[in-house]
């Protein structure tokens, strides 16, 4: 009979158990291989309800349900799932869901995952979707539903420490992460409970600022994004190796020699390499081709680097390559051949199996460092620096681009 030993005996020695559905042909093809599951006594397992971490995420949309396992397993590891729907439409029949799931639970919870064979972490996202985060007069109850869930946590398994996922770190929503703490310590149960809130920006940082310096013989970047926390932090880390910047932004000043600033975006037709650190509407990509290909501008553009969250392939032609960055592989330790994180802690975020964004694996790193501060606010740029050395000790690694940047 068919069981999951079995077919975990597959996992374990790969030329061994290859009945899907019918072992019966592995004992005749003589690959059958008897394997049981450690017991506890081999394998001790944590307590039940040990819950050192977990990562506040939310909802990115109908592209992002489509990647729940619960709609099917196969799902789980893909890209952000676009359909053919406007994606106002999309935003609109996610929050009508997310309305409907508030009524019977107040989040959605991933399993849980091992971080280096001694703690144990998780993702557990508000039922919160983009339309909420558009919305200013929501702003506050979102905040409520953070602390809410980090009261919860605290009370079933005395979880202490929290990350907080893209959207919910927003300046215009809570000044990246500060206004939590302030409403922690003014909270009457938290107050005393020694909650850290974590960001995790600052490896998110030191991922993309390592990805953009391993580009042979850059000389100049175009920036759109560079005015935000992790932008300022990329820029500041990027002149200091004489890289000529040109941002895009209405709202930026600088008086630095290395950096300049532009509200045209079709300024970009002069640069090889664009970073994009911000999510704009795609037509406004495309307005700025169709005013480039006016005036006749020539197209150095090849590469789109881009760390938005989540990621959206554009279309502006088939010389130009629009690549995520900002995402990290998890490999083997320096001192193991395990990997520090196993588990669920890869699942719905639309990438491959054994990957995982930076600002998640920063807080999970200043959870292995029992880090007693929080990470709000402003990014420390040699904090960027130190904790790269960090992640690339535990096995983490910036995950190589489709195609060779150049």
């Amino acid at each position: 009979f068919y069981t999951p030993e079995f077919h975990q005996g597959h996992h374990k020695y790969y030329k061994a158990n290859f009945g899907l559905f019918m072992p019966i042909f592995d004992h005749l093809c003589g690959t059958y291989r008897e394997y049981k599951i450690p017991g506890p006594e081999k394998q001790p397992l944590l307590p039940q309800k040990q819950q050192n971490f977990v990562f506040i995420g939310h909802n990115g949309g109908l592209g992002h349900l489509l990647t729940c396992p619960e709609f099917s397993v196969y799902n789980a590891y893909d890209s952000y799932r676009q359909t053919w729907l406007p994606i106002q439409v999309e935003f609109l029949i996610a929050a009508m869901i997310s309305f409907a799931s508030s009524l019977f639970t107040k989040s959605y919870k991933v399993s849980r995952y091992l971080v280096d064979e001694r703690y144990v972490g998780r993702v557990i996202c508000i039922l919160r979707t983009p339309m909420d985060y558009m919305n200013k007069k929501r702003y506050s109850a979102i905040n409520k539903d953070i602390i809410d869930l980090m009261e919860r946590e605290y009370k079933a398994c005395g979880t202490r420490y929290f990350g907080l996922g893209n959207l919910n770190k927003m300046k215009q929503l809570n000044d990246g992460g500060k206004e939590i703490v302030s409403m922690i310590k003014e909270h009457d149960f938290l107050k005393d409970k020694n909650i850290r809130t974590w960001t995790g920006d600052s490896l998110t940082s030191a991922s993309i600022y390592h990805q953009i310096v391993s580009i042979p013989n850059l000389t100049k970047l175009f920036y759109i994004g560079a005015s935000g926390k992790i932008g300022t932090a990329v820029t500041d880390l990027l002149v200091k190796r004489n890289i000529q910047i040109m941002v895009y932004s209405k709202y930026m000043k600088t008086t630095h020699p290395n950096i300049k600033i532009t509200e045209n975006l079709s300024d970009m037709a002069g640069y090889r390499h664009v970073l994009i650190g911000k999510i704009m509407n795609p037509k406004v990509y495309q307005n700025a081709m169709r005013i480039i290909k006016k005036t006749g501008t020539k197209v150095e553009t090849k590469f789109l680097l881009d760390y938005t969250v989540p990621f959206m392939p554009l279309q502006l032609g088939k010389d130009i390559q629009h690549m995520q960055v900002g995402v990290l592989r998890v490999g083997a330790k320096e001192d193991s051949s395990r990997p520090v994180l196993r588990g669920h802690f890869d699942v719905c975020f639309g990438f491959d199996e054994g990957h995982i964004y930076p600002c998640h694996a920063g807080c999970i790193l200043n959870m292995l460092e029992k880090k007693e501060t929080d990470e709000t606010g402003d990014i420390d740029v040699s904090e960027v620096l130190r904790l790269w050395k960090v992640a690339r000790s535990v096995g983490l690694q910036n995950r190589p681009t489709p195609v060779p940047v150049d």
